[in-house]
């Protein structure tokens, strides 16, 4: 809440200039260097992350409800400050990648096996922030067209995910790879 007067600042000169800005929300998930977060990085199951070589610890039913809490509350500080909308990053690896992935995401309840649970993380994640901010704000999220890694999510994963989000209320995809 700190820094929302700065970022309206911020927000209101783009304006003035008759620009637009939006902001993109993440969680890194195992891509968390626990150095920075000083605490072991949560994904959707244990694993060794390729990118920060550290062990990442399973997120209980708590741990999920809070990042989710945490993405609502930081996408309506987002229309507070004045910007014009917020992506929500569920690309690059990030957690929602994770929870995607079957290679990593290993989950045996509702958030694991089939493609309809790993994708129940990213779709709370959608609700969650477009009820926070309402329907007339700008709600997008990027995705990873494939993963890109062998045996994880591809195109078609990424389709049908994209499907649901829109269902659940983006109005905007924007998709990498």
């Amino acid at each position: 809440d700190d820094f929302i007067p700065g970022l309206r600042d911020l927000t209101s000169i783009c304006h003035e200039h008759g620009a637009k800005i939006g902001a993109q929300l993440y969680m890194a998930g195992a891509y968390a260097h626990q150095i920075f977060i000083r605490r072991q990085a949560l994904s959707s199951s244990p694993h060794r992350s390729a990118f920060t070589k550290e062990e990442a610890k399973e997120m209980t039913h708590e741990e999920i409800r809070m990042v989710v809490d945490d993405f609502a509350a930081a996408a309506f500080r987002t229309r507070e400050a004045g910007f014009d909308m917020v992506e929500i990053l569920g690309s690059a690896g990030y957690l929602i990648c994770q929870f995607l992935s079957p290679l990593i995401n290993k989950r045996k309840d509702e958030y694991g096996g089939a493609l309809e649970n790993r994708m129940r993380f990213g779709l709370e994640v959608v609700r969650a922030v477009r009820k926070a901010v309402g329907d007339e704000f700008c709600v997008g999220i990027r995705l990873a067209g494939n993963d890109f890694v062998p045996g994880s999510h591809t195109n078609k994963e990424s389709q049908i995910f994209a499907k649901a989000c829109q269902e659940e209320g983006v109005d905007l995809i924007n998709v990498t790879g």
